[in-house]
């Protein structure tokens, strides 16, 4: 019992260096362009160690081109594929030192490299470990063997390099996961900034534009005004609540930043000129619709592509007729939004029932003409149907509108 845990407490050590080294290799530092940057220098040199040989030595032995090839394949192997990488030149490594006569000067350049990867790949005491295990078997033969390896100064020379480009592998590892750490806490505290942003805009702003629209609402509707103030008010109560709309989807994009990482926020959610994904935008307006309290299917029919001016415009209207909806719409009674791509026609439909007894806000008609203005400038169309207490809503824009340009133009160089 004795002995098995004397030799548990000796194998700990070398367990939580394995395991160090496992974790380290699952995670690899460094971003796809220092992934490449690694691969170009192990190329680099790769090839110059082939060729210093040739030049020293013009016409080398055919196992030392084995052995310098090979070498040169598993050290560009090693960026791409770190624990295979790293496992398979050391192996090679080895199969060099039990080479008959084999030269130490045959991998000499490549070796640098490998502890250059070292220190950059595994965490100090893992890569340490690993550099100790490929030079003490070397120094051994070398020293204690009849190998004709190479002398002791160049092996000497290659120790030395060998651990100082260990050393700077290790500080530039350590530099990259500082940067990462930096980065992470600045994300950390811009995201508690947004949020922190989005609760007060809620908190206030939110509240006070509807609070706006409410008064301006009930004044609309008071007989004690004239009718020309009671025109304003009912204005005033449409433009609080377009931009009160408008608010609440730019409070769900600094929520949730962006919902894909390879998807920006106009993309998301119709803010801004550029709308890249059509379907995603109307998405993101029916949701706006479902947080408003309606119950709303969305349908995104067709894959046919539009353009980035007909998205920009078809996101717009979306938007309009969702606040049609908002404002005018039955809460109780089911909305449907429909987005059909093509073939020919790219067609957005809203359905919804109307409040009964009146709308709650009052109607000014500006949004059907801003939607018809906008519809008709990429040669569009936009009909309105109201009948039993239903409210249709259709916009259409063709596909072949020759006024339309590319979803992707191409790029112009100078």
């Amino acid at each position: 019992m004795e002995a098995r845990a004397r030799v548990r407490s000796l194998a700990e050590p070398f367990a939580l260096i394995i395991s160090e080294a496992r974790d380290a290799l699952r995670r690899p530092v460094g971003t796809p362009r220092t992934t490449s940057a690694y691969f170009a220098v192990a190329v680099v040199v790769g090839v110059a160690n082939i060729a210093i040989n040739i030049l020293l030595s013009n016409v080398p032995e055919p196992r030392g081109m084995i052995h310098m090839v090979g070498a040169a394949v598993l050290l560009c192997l090693v960026p791409w594929w770190p624990g295979p990488g790293l496992l398979a030149y050391l192996g090679w490594w080895f199969f060099l030192l039990a080479t008959p006569g084999a030269f130490l000067s045959d991998m000499f350049f490549t070796n640098l490299v490998f502890f250059f990867f070292l220190g950059t790949l595994l965490p100090r005491r893992a890569a340490l470990s690993l550099a100790l295990i490929s030079l003490i078997p070397a120094g051994m033969l070398l020293f204690v063997g009849e190998r004709n390896l190479q002398d002791g100064f160049q092996f000497l020379v290659m120790t030395l390099m060998s651990l100082s480009l260990l050393t700077i592998g290790a500080l530039v590892r350590s530099t990259e996961i500082a940067r990462r750490r930096e980065e992470l806490i600045a994300k950390e505290k811009l995201e508690a900034l947004r949020l922190e942003i989005a609760r007060e805009m809620h908190d206030l702003v939110a509240y006070s534009m509807s609070q706006t629209a409410l008064r301006a609402q009930r004044n609309a509707a008071n007989p004690a005004f004239c009718q020309e103030a009671r025109r304003q008010f009912t204005d005033l109560e449409a433009t609080a609540s377009d931009a009160l709309h408008e608010l609440r989807l730019l409070l769900r994009a600094l929520r949730n930043a962006a919902p894909d990482e390879d998807q920006d926020v106009a993309t998301a959610t119709g803010l801004g000129m550029v709308v890249t994904d059509l379907s995603a935008a109307v998405r993101a307006v029916s949701e706006d619709v479902a947080a408003a309290g309606f119950d709303i299917t969305y349908r995104s029919l067709g894959q046919a592509k539009v353009s980035r001016l007909q998205a920009s415009t078809l996101s717009r209207v979306a938007r309009e007729m969702a606040a049609n909806i908002i404002r005018h719409g039955n809460q109780h009674r089911p909305v449907t939004m429909t987005l059909t791509l093509g073939p020919e026609v790219v067609r957005l439909v809203t359905t919804n029932r109307i409040r009964p007894g009146g709308a709650r806000l009052p109607r000014s008609g500006t949004g059907l003409l801003g939607m018809r203005e906008r519809l008709e400038a990429v040669e569009g169309t936009l009909t309105t149907l109201s009948e039993d207490g239903s409210w249709i809503a259709t916009a259409s824009i063709s596909l072949d509108n020759p006024r339309s340009t590319p979803a992707n133009p191409p790029e112009v160089t100078a």
